[in-house]
């Protein structure tokens, strides 16, 4: 019983970080323009998006869904993400701060 408790607090201690890191990820998301979003696919991600139905472009929820999936499979992380924004000048350096 005493191992399955220490697990508990460790699976714990990780799920309040990844918590942070999903708070961040939202906030710095809100300032991408939807271009911003789809550089961020294809160029950090490695997959390019196109519409999958008989929609003439795609929405700016599907892409941050395609982002969000990304992120749950580990293929995108908050340091990334948040260097293609201070890379591409959607934010600076000081709004980590």
């Amino acid at each position: 019983m005493t191992v399955q408790i220490r697990m508990d607090m460790g699976l714990f201690g990780k799920t309040k970080q990844k918590d942070e890191a999903v708070e961040q990820i939202k906030i710095l998301l809100d300032r991408f323009e939807f271009t911003d979003l789809l550089n961020l696919c294809s160029e950090v991600i490695g997959r390019e998006l196109a519409s999958t139905d008989k929609k003439e472009r795609l929405e700016r929820i599907e892409v941050l869904d395609f982002i969000w999936e990304n992120y749950h499979k580990g293929s995108v992380n908050f340091s990334q993400v948040k260097d293609f924004a201070i890379k591409r000048g959607i934010v600076t350096q000081a709004f980590f701060d």
